[in-house]
């Protein structure tokens, strides 16, 4: 198996080497969602319209619908749509023909929007741990006015990537509805992985002394149930590095379950490193909770130059614990561990820089401080005590703890391949 990036078992720390200019243009996580009202009602248990894929009409970019997973409308604002009348290049399905194109990008090209259409065929990787060689390094721009974006030609599951992958230092590019097992991204600020099935998970890193920015996960599925002691989703930074202001949006994760007789504890994301993390945003996401918690989110160093400013958002999105996954949709796979508690948020990031809203958390939260919470349901009696809100408050439902399946499949369709091929088309 391969290790993931900057793992907390194995941590790699990496010698710093000049870092490449960040962006200078400003970014905003919620780019790409409505805001909800301030009037904006507690959020139902009934069936809602937002489980229901989007209806996406012709070749105009559909417009952003609000759900708790993906629903084929989650896109990066910077990224031509993938029906877009741009300036098209096909390219043979090697990771050398796409950086061969993408080398010829010019500023003036991405501005008026480029789309590198990938022919049908696989791609190996190389690893997608700290330490992996790099299938695609030092391309694109941070600077250009528009992603370019790299799909397959023959749309979604045409083109997959066969091993555990690394990109490295790729900016202002976004990878589409190209599947893969592991992917890292590594200083990739500005670029996107959008609208793919991950079999085994995708991460975020900065490393090598670098700040990297407004990196995004569209629509990033991982619908698999598995035993494995790896955290599928990771936002990690390593000594003297800085990773902010990036997204995941529209995603979805199945839990993980733990081996029997291992015993690392497992995260679905985990915000970690010995360098300086915060600025996520988790948007329109459902997160089933594996052996630890759905969401690890660490905590802030006193030395972090960006504290004060946002370290969590979540926005209209569902964690749960790895009980409540037992009870509405996995069950314990042959050879792993039952969980032992129910935790859904582990971690306290920095106090009063944590912020929810119009959301369900299904399990308990570690202490931590909320600068502002508004249309929040928690199962979790103790939150009030135990998690303070600066602004708003958190609606207790102890009911959440008797859900079943029809109440999540009501707000959370299963992404089956047949659904994402009706949505992703």
């Amino acid at each position: 198996m391969t290790a993931r990036p900057f793992s907390r078992r194995s941590f790699v720390r990496l010698i710093a080497v000049a870092a490449p200019a960040a962006a200078t243009a400003m970014w905003a996580p919620a780019e790409t969602s409505v805001k909800p009202t301030a009037t904006a009602s507690v959020p139902s248990s009934s069936a809602s319209a937002t489980g229901a894929p989007a209806a996406i009409v012709g070749t105009a970019r559909p417009a952003v619908v609000r759900s708790f997973g993906p629903n084929g409308t989650h896109w990066p604002a910077h990224t031509p749509w993938i029906k877009d009348a741009v300036t098209t290049v096909e390219v043979a399905c090697t990771w050398a023909a796409i950086r061969t194109a993408l080398l010829a990008v010019t500023a003036s090209q991405a501005a008026a929007g480029v789309h590198i259409k990938v022919r049908p065929g696989t791609l190996p990787g190389l690893g997608a741990s700290s330490g992996s060689k790099a299938v695609l390094q030092g391309l694109g721009s941070a600077q250009w006015a528009k992603n370019v974006l790299v799909s397959p030609r023959d749309g979604w599951g045409s083109v997959v990537i066969t091993e555990p992958a690394r990109l490295r230092e790729v900016y202002g590019v976004t990878f589409a509805r190209i599947n893969g097992v592991d992917v890292l991204l590594t200083n990739c600020t500005r670029s996107a992985w959008a609208q793919s099935v991950m079999s085994d998970g995708l991460s975020m890193a900065s490393s090598y002394g670098a700040t990297t920015s407004q990196c995004g996960a569209y629509e990033i599925v991982m619908s698999n149930v598995k035993s494995d002691i790896s955290d599928p989703l990771g936002y990690a930074a390593g000594a003297d590095c800085v990773i902010t202001d990036s997204v995941w949006d529209g995603c979805y994760s199945a839990p993980v379950f733990r081996p029997s007789g291992a015993t690392d504890h497992v995260d679905t994301l985990q915000m970690y490193g010995s360098g300086w993390y915060r600025g996520l945003t988790v948007r329109d996401t459902t997160f089933f909770g594996s052996l630890n918690c759905a969401l690890q989110i660490g905590g802030m160093r006193d030395d972090d130059p960006n504290k004060g400013t946002r370290f969590l958002t979540v926005d209209h999105s569902i964690l749960t614990s790895q009980a409540t996954a037992l009870r509405v949709r996995y069950p314990t796979p042959a050879g792993a561990d039952t969980p032992s508690m129910a935790q859904a948020i582990n971690g306290i990031g920095e106090d009063f820089q944590l912020y929810a809203n119009d959301s369900y958390i299904f399990g308990s939260m570690y202490r931590s401080k909320w600068g502002g919470v508004s249309n929040t349901k928690v199962s979790y009696g103790q939150a009030v005590s135990r998690n303070p809100v600066a602004s708003g408050k958190w609606t207790v439902d102890s009911s959440m703890d008797s859900w079943g399946a029809s109440q999540f499949d009501a707000l959370v369709p299963t992404p089956t391949d047949a659904y994402l091929k009706s949505i992703w088309k």
